[in-house]
């Protein structure tokens, strides 16, 4: 037997996710630990009064500005996506759906009276008449009772 066919599927992965999550843990660290490396850049570029550490933040500073902006511009242009997306779902409600559900009340309709039908023209007759017989039968098993508890008596 191999190491892979001794491991489980379910622990192989386990151990992707655990890749996937010490990677992110590293990038996260790696970009902290940037943002604190320039900003320690940046006190002593300000305490020492460096014109080139001050040009390179000035040009740091316009290249966040162009990010930003261009990272503006992305989120417009997906709102936009996203409101004819939903422009099209909503008219797929209307034309696609509401016949299906239309569909659907008639069919519960059709069943409704289906059942009205039977109710009216077979159970409530085989009812009355099956009241009627279990009438009738306890109607002559009291009557042949009583004939006997008459017909008893007068023997005695």
């Amino acid at each position: 037997m191999t190491d892979s066919q001794a491991v489980p599927e379910g622990a192989a992965e386990a151990a992707r996710r655990g890749g996937i999550s010490r990677w992110l843990l590293i990038g996260i660290g790696g970009f902290i630990g940037a943002i604190v490396l320039l900003f320690a850049i940046a006190i002593i570029g300000g305490v020492a009064d460096s014109e080139g550490v001050a040009n390179f933040f000035r040009i740091l500073r316009d290249l966040f500005i162009v990010i930003l902006a261009l990272q503006s511009i992305l989120i417009a242009i997906a709102l936009v996506i996203l409101i004819a997306q939903i422009s099209l779902l909503i008219n797929i409600l209307s034309s696609e759906v509401k016949p299906i559900i239309e569909e659907a009340q008639e069919t519960v309709s059709t069943a409704r009276d289906t059942t009205e039908f039977i109710s009216r023209n077979v159970a409530t007759p085989v009812i009355r008449m099956t009241s009627t017989a279990v009438g009738v039968g306890v109607f002559l098993r009291e009557l042949l009772a009583i004939r006997r508890n008459v017909s008893g008596k007068a023997r005695k």
